[in-house]
């Protein structure tokens, strides 16, 4: 089975439009490219988090 090309999910918008984009979101892309998507997010949030903490 072929799974659809990534959606390209700009940031802000209505909430009705982040809502459809997120189901749309979740029910097309693989489960695997989502868990990655996350794990990339949460290394940048705790790189800016360690950047921003004082040595």
């Amino acid at each position: 089975m072929r799974t659809p090309p990534p959606i390209d999910f700009p940031e802000g918008g209505t909430p009705a439009e982040r809502l459809d984009l997120a189901f749309r979101k979740v029910l097309t892309v693989p489960k695997a490219a989502l868990l990655k998507e996350e794990e990339r997010e949460k290394r940048q949030r705790e790189k800016k988090r360690a950047a921003k903490k004082p040595h």
